[in-house]
């Protein structure tokens, strides 16, 4: 009696440590999934942004890594809007704005001239377009509208006391458009107090045009002014400073997370080695060479680690899901998860299992037969 209840205490003890192993990794990852996630979710959703309407360029002031802080001639996009190969040029402002009362506090502004193409973009639902930009008129996103509880026809504060009418509801491929609010560029302007200035530049290039034709365009664009930063959608998004920073501390949390993880694991690996000695001395006994060993105790922390990563993988999945419903973020990331940051996240828990898994199966290696037996 006494002898079954020594394994069975022994048995419940391993199966508490893989499960504290499991948990340890799920958090790593999870970390890794919802966090990596989500900043390359906001990343992509501004390149969406951009590639929705066919944007091919963007200029903006150099330096400014933050296109709202960017400040350009208003008369520069006409300007290159007549270069050879430019279909549309389209200078626009853009700002953020906040309603504090349904817990909204990043609502992005685009302040867009009347007669461009891109509003062509969005599927209206309800009302018309914006088509005389001396009224203080606004076009609101579904997903906004629905947060505000707001119908065409009524007002809205864009800012304190400057009451814009709700001319239109429209519908977008792109979450961050549906979270976002549209008025003519000279209120924006207005209400800004930046009359005369946009933010940037944004290009559209006639079909067929040529890399030469791409690098002569972005040429002439130089001399127009100076300091001025002509990139591609890409390479202007990768350089956005809310980008760079999200990207950054998304990896660095999770790098703790990992570490955390790999000591959990280390831990777990050493306690599991101090029990099984007299086992592990009787495989040495019976003829085990040590890689054998070495692979027998790496493969139980890896397996762990990898169970640990399909655990986190589904929490932090859902996680995001449930986040962007939220009405503070709602608007602004995405709800999907990559395929490439889950092949991240379980090369994520291979690595914790074998960090976790390589020093105590390189400790129970050496063991010595008699030592391990008589223990």
């Amino acid at each position: 009696m006494r002898f079954g209840s020594l394994i069975f205490r022994n048995v419940l003890r391993r199966k508490l440590r893989s499960s504290l192993t499991i948990f340890a990794v799920a958090i790593a990852v999870g970390s890794v999934v919802s966090l990596v996630g989500i900043a390359n979710g906001f990343k992509e959703t501004f390149m969406e942004f951009y590639q929705g309407v066919d944007i091919d360029m963007v200029v903006v002031r150099s330096g400014s890594q933050r296109r709202l802080t960017s400040t350009l001639d208003e008369s520069l996009a006409q300007r290159i809007a007549a270069l050879q190969g430019v279909k549309e040029a389209v200078g626009g402002l853009a700002d953020v704005v906040s309603f504090p009362d349904v817990n909204l506090y990043v609502v992005p502004v685009s302040g867009l001239p009347t007669d461009t193409t891109v509003f062509d973009h969005f599927h209206v639902l309800d009302g018309q377009r914006i088509e005389n930009g001396e009224k203080p008129q606004v076009m609101l996103g579904t997903t906004l509208a629905d947060t505000l509880e707001k119908k065409v026809g009524e007002s809205l504060e864009v800012v304190e006391e400057e009451p814009f009418e709700i001319v239109a509801i429209f519908e977008s491929d792109n979450v961050l458009e549906n979270g976002s609010m549209i008025i003519s560029l000279p209120q924006l302007q207005r209400i800004m107090g930046r009359e005369g200035q946009i933010s940037g530049v944004s290009i559209v290039l006639e079909d067929g045009v040529t890399d030469q034709q791409k690098e002569s365009i972005t040429e002439a664009i130089h001399k127009m002014d100076t300091g001025l930063s002509v990139r591609t959608t890409r390479d202007h998004v990768e350089s956005l400073s809310e980008i760079q920073v999200a990207v950054a501390m998304a990896w660095l949390t999770s790098t703790v997370a990992i570490l955390i993880g790999s000591l959990g694991t280390l831990n777990t690996m050493f306690m599991s080695i101090q029990e099984r000695t007299p086992e592990i001395g009787i495989l040495k006994a019976i003829g085990w060479e040590r890689h054998r060993i070495i692979s027998m105790i790496l493969g139980e922390s890896i397996l762990l680690s990898l169970m640990g990563g399909v655990v986190g993988t589904i929490a932090a999945t859902l996680l995001v899901k449930l986040l962007t419903q939220m009405p503070a973020v709602n608007g602004l990331i995405q709800g999907k998860i990559s395929p490439a940051i889950l092949m991240q996240a379980f090369a994520v828990a291979a690595v914790v299992g074998l960090l976790g898994g390589l020093l105590p199966a390189i400790s129970a290696s050496r063991l010595a037969p008699t030592v391990a037996l008589r223990q």
